[in-house]
Formats: structure tokens, sequence, C-alpha cells
């Protein structure tokens, strides 16, 4: 017989769910007759797979050892765990971190998930930072495997909400879509922007050319309706710093929202600005590369979903990219910003 302790990060999962990923080899079948024998209990009783196990729940699997190592795939998963990333996040990174979730920083450049291409991407380097941490183990990921809560564009950088357990990986994915909490970017546009805007526009997607475009109404049935709040704080006249509220997060969403309304985010390869005088001198003076904007500070509500408790009535900052902070100097000499 084994005992099966529920931890945190097992809890708020369906046992069905969990046995399957604790016996991966048994088969769904196999369990449910297991469950109807009792020969799998939860709390020494009978269980029906649909319950929801919480922590310090304890499931006993009346198995042989032969067996439960059969049905566990044990002899295959015990040996390590694999490497992820071969450049994990740092220390200096992680901006916030609780028992359920931690807020990294991404630099801009790298992609949040990985894709076709095959290149390093966030998510990994964030999964290896806790494999070398020691956090991460060969059973503990059989259970759940921690994972990313929300994307950033690969240019884009900033704050990346990363969920340790199930329980925020779920309540998380509750704040995002009943969008919970309040998410601000800065950004340094093109032009002097001089009054605030809060604009509803529909976006676009051409998957082609991987590009969107804006307009007043739906163009198709694909369109989705995109709502921003745009503040501005300093202008020179050649730039302008803005604060940028998401209400809704669609793939390009500020900067083709910007570059619509007539001031293009500082160096966007994709949402051009058209004057090329300006750009040269942005280009010669501070060597510029990449767009100019990054997802700084989550502000959270004081009720917020279950596993989000730490972060309630809390507002998360995160970091200010180098080129951001030198054009800053550069611009507005002597004035402080974050």
């Amino acid at each position: 017989m084994k005992e099966l302790h529920i931890t945190s990060k097992d809890a708020g999962q369906r046992l069905n769910k969990y046995l399957g990923r604790m016996l991966p080899e048994a088969g769904s079948s196999f369990l449910y007759k297991m469950l109807r024998k009792k020969n799998i209990t939860l709390n020494d009783a009978k269980a029906d797979g649909n319950e929801t196990v919480k922590e310090g729940d304890v499931v006993k699997v009346f198995f042989s050892d032969e067996t439960f190592a059969k049905m566990s795939g044990t002899a295959v998963v015990s040996a390590s765990l694999p490497s992820f990333a071969l450049h994990p996040v740092t220390e200096e990174q992680i901006v916030y971190e609780d028992d359920n979730l931690m807020a990294v920083y991404k630099s801009s450049g790298v992609l949040s998930q990985k894709d076709d291409s095959g290149e390093e991407a966030f998510n990994e380097q964030v999964l290896q930072y806790l494999a070398d941490r020691g956090d991460l183990t060969a059973d503990t990921i059989r259970t759940f495997k921690p994972g990313i809560c929300n994307r950033l564009d690969r240019n884009t950088a900033g704050i990346v909400w990363f969920a340790k357990t199930l329980r925020g990986a779920q309540g998380m994915a509750k704040a995002l879509r009943e969008r919970v909490f309040g998410k601000f970017y800065y950004a340094l546009l093109v032009g002097s922007m001089e009054e605030s805007r809060d604009t509803v526009f529909y976006l676009t997607k051409n998957n082609e050319t991987n590009t969107v475009t804006i307009s007043k109404a739906p163009v198709n049935e694909h369109s989705e309706e995109v709502r921003t709040g745009i503040v501005p704080i300093r202008s020179n006249r050649r730039v302008t710093l803005v604060k940028v509220q998401l209400h809704t997060g669609k793939s390009h969403q500020i900067r083709s929202v910007c570059k619509h309304l007539g001031y293009p985010v500082l160096g966007d390869p994709k949402y051009v600005s058209d004057d090329e005088k300006l750009m040269s001198y942005f280009r010669a003076k501070y060597h510029l590369h990449g767009q100019q904007l990054f997802a700084y500070s989550y502000e959270f509500p004081n009720t917020v979903p279950d596993g989000l408790e730490e972060v309630a009535g809390e507002t998360i900052t995160g970091i200010v990219p180098d080129t951001f902070s030198e054009i800053l100097a550069g611009e507005f000499p002597g004035e402080e910003f974050f």
C-alpha cells in the first residue's frame, strides 16, 4: 500500500486528474475500477474520482510495490529532471514571489513560450531557475508542471506571472479572465501627445504577416474589441512618456493603437514612425534597438480569487529596461519617473 499526501501544489484538482498524473500508465478505466473496488481511497473513504482534493488529504493506493512502480512509470520518471534551458532567469529578475506565484521580469527579444523555432523561451528559463534552486523535482512535476500565466510579445519587456502551483494557476487564470486587477505599461511615443485617451477600437490580425490593423468598427468576423487607456506624463515634442492601462489584452494592442492614433511606439520595427529624421536622431544618440514599451505594474484589489491572497491590495512593480532609462535621462535630464 502507498500513501499519497496532497500538498498545496496538488490541491484544487479533481481526484481522477491527480491519479492520472501520479499513475500515467494505469489508464482511466483501470483507475475507475480500482476506485469502485476501494483499492484506491480518499481519506479512508470510497471515492468516485470527481472529488476535489485539498491540502492534507490522503490518497491510499492498495497496490503491490511492483504494480505501483509499473503504473506510475517510476523506473522511467524517477531519474532526474530534464534540462529546460541553458540560460535560467536570475535572482534579480524575480520581482515578487509567494507560495503560489512569481512575478518575473522578461527582457525584450525573448519568447514567452516555446514555438516551432526551437528558441529557448522564457517559460523554460523560469523552470530551469526553479529546478536549479531545488524547488522542482521529477516527482512534483508529475502532478503539476509550473508555467507562465500571461504572455508578452517577444520584443516587449516586463512582468510575466508564473504559477508555481495549480492553485496559483487557477487563481491567476480567473483574475486574467475577469480582469480583476489593473495592468499598466509604460511607453515612449514618437511626437507630443498632450491629452489622455480612453480608446475603444477593433483589432484584426493578419496571421500571414503577424501584424494587426485597428479600425473604429469590425471589418470581419475575426475583429476583436480592444480598450486602452493612455495617459501622457511628460513630453519634449520629440517623444512622450505615457502610462498605458490595458483593459483588454490582445497581441500588439498597445503598439497598433498608438500607431493608429498617430503616436507610434519609439523604435517599433512593425508599426514604424514615418519621421525618419527623428528616428535617425534616436538611433545615433541612443543606439536605439527595439520598441520602447514594457509591462511595469499590476494593481490588485482587496478581493481576489483563491490562490492570490498574498497579493490582495498590493501593487507589484517591475524593472525599467536600461535603454528606456537611458532615453528618459537624455530627453528629460534631472527628472525622476520611477
